[in-house]
């Protein structure tokens, strides 16, 4: 999915601690809808009936959201396309989907470049939606290093 259209989500559980004491189902999950990227949490208990939202939000999903969609999925890579991308169009989509400086811009441009950035399946899947509004091809890829999932993808938090 290209993230600019229709509706793409991934969840995951997490096992919680319940405050009766019981383990709990924590349930997190991202979701690309309309090229916009959200995130959401909720939590049940069994034993006493706990549960609800946990909150929800846009792009910048917390760690305790993000952490069991990479184990689940593991991270994926986005690569841009071909040695021709627009370097300019890739710089101002990495500017409007974070607030980093030029140089910080310009490290994710090479990364984009060489060996990708690395985030959930959605954020891929956002981002690679987002260049293609710019009319640069980018890949999502099946990655490898968890820990390098940094966010955004790379960059301190």
């Amino acid at each position: 999915m290209d993230g600019r259209a229709g509706v793409a989500g991934w969840g995951a559980e997490v096992a919680v601690l319940c405050g009766c004491g019981a383990w709990g189902r924590r349930e997190v999950g991202q979701v690309v809808r309309g090229g916009r990227l959200g995130w959401d949490a909720e939590f049940r208990c069994g034993a006493c009936g706990d549960g609800g939202c946990l909150g929800s939000g846009g792009e910048d999903a917390p760690d305790w959201v993000r952490g069991p969609l990479l184990e689940r999925y593991g991270p994926v890579l986005v690569r841009l396309v071909g040695p021709g991308a627009d370097r300019g169009a890739v710089l101002r989509v990495v500017r409007a989907a974070w607030p980093v400086t030029l140089p910080q811009a310009a490290g994710l441009l090479r990364q984009l470049a060489g060996d990708g950035l690395a985030g959930t399946p959605a954020e891929a899947a956002w981002l690679c939606g987002r260049l293609a509004e710019r009319g640069v091809a980018a890949e999502a890829v099946p990655g490898q290093d968890v820990a390098g999932a940094g966010r955004p993808w790379g960059l301190p938090g």
